[in-house]
């Protein structure tokens, strides 16, 4: 399962990439940075996403191969299952996807740039298309899964873009300018189509009961990834604007390096998710495949499928909870004092473990 949730990270990394390195290449030089994107990298992640969007299709092949045989398996799944067809849809448009990139110079032309954005764009809903929330509710789940994955893909893309491919800190104040308004506004579609997309498949009343199972355990885990996240988005797209603006000297590009790494593991906590059983019915899937592992290792008392959970303060979890405010106070202490950025990187996955740890023995 490990190989699976790694492919799952990798492939949002591949489409981040493609969907920054396309994006940026519209944005006017005056406001950005100079960027040198390699066109190996947009050859890579093409190919990145043809490898590791078959990670599904593996692993459902593996669970029904004994059955009815290996070959038959593969062309029963290729051909009669959703994620089958999506892949298969995959292969061909990257194929072309690959060829056009190598042949023509994408990153030197707005035109060449706007066809390959189109590529990407349509091998996201390609994705969408073969996803869980799609097989619940056709189009709309079709439509809030893309849409959150594009908004993912938008943010995340720009800042790895930027971030790793600058050659200069030119232009920054400029650039921040229209980055923030637009990173805003890619949470604020990501947090909306999260929690209907979360709606399909748990209560929202029923949030913290999720947690009995592996499904809520990578939920939390995603959700509270995010926090640590948000510290680091603070500073860069305010407190460094701030400071530039007084003609402070410093820089940013370490803060924004650290700040996709953050998101990586965003990343891996939603190829989790992504893998993991919807429970649609707490009750039967405690019932059916007993508690996850790791609530079962915090959780002393006897597990019974109809259980509700029940949280109060105790003097464990308040020490986790305080030791978590003061590492995200270290976040923003470590700035104040121009400390290197992979001292608050480190708070800020600190923050996190407390805040995980804190809630787990509130139970």
């Amino acid at each position: 399962m490990i190989w699976v949730y790694i492919s799952e990270s990798l492939l949002y990394l591949c489409f981040s990439l493609l969907m920054g390195a396309f994006i940026i290449q519209f944005i006017p030089e005056r406001l950005k940075p100079e960027i040198r994107i390699s066109k190996r990298l947009i050859q890579l992640a093409v190919l990145g996403v043809v490898f590791f969007s078959v990670a599904p299709v593996i692993r459902i092949i593996l669970f029904l191969y004994e059955d009815i045989g290996l070959m038959l398996t593969i062309q029963n799944v290729l051909t009669g299952f959703e994620v089958g067809k999506a892949w298969n849809f995959t292969v061909i448009l990257a194929i072309f996807f690959y060829l056009f990139v190598s042949l023509f110079p994408v990153l030197k032309s707005k035109v060449l740039s706007g066809i390959s954005l189109a590529f990407t764009i349509v091998l996201l809903l390609a994705l969408g298309w073969a996803s869980h929330a799609a097989s619940l509710t056709e189009w709309s789940g079709f439509i809030y899964h893309s849409l959150h994955f594009l908004a993912v893909t938008i943010w995340i893309g720009i800042l790895l873009v930027v971030g790793w491919c600058s050659k200069n800190q030119e232009n920054w104040l400029s650039y921040l300018r229209w980055f923030t308004p637009l990173a805003i506004m890619c949470f604020l579609t990501i947090a909306g189509t999260g929690l209907f997309l979360m709606t399909l498949v748990i209560d929202v009343n029923e949030y913290a009961d999720a947690w009995m199972i592996p499904y809520g355990q990578a939920l939390l885990v995603k959700h509270l990834t995010i926090i640590p996240v948000l510290f680091f988005a603070f500073i860069n797209g305010f407190w460094i604007k701030h400071k530039l603006k007084k003609q402070e000297q410093i820089n940013p590009l370490p803060w924004l390096k650290f700040e996709s790494v953050l998101l990586f593991f965003t990343f891996v906590s939603t190829g989790v998710l992504g893998q993991q059983e919807p429970p649609h019915s707490i009750e039967i899937t405690l019932a059916g495949n007993g508690p996850s592992a790791i609530f079962d290792y915090f959780y002393s008392g006897v597990i019974e499928p109809s259980m509700s959970l029940q949280f109060g303060f105790n003097t464990i979890n308040t020490l986790f909870f305080v030791v978590a405010i003061i590492f995200m106070w270290l976040i923003v202490y470590s700035f104040r004092k121009k400390t290197p950025a992979v001292v608050p990187f480190f708070m800020g996955m600190f923050s996190f473990l407390s805040l995980y740890f804190g809630l787990m023995a509130s139970i």
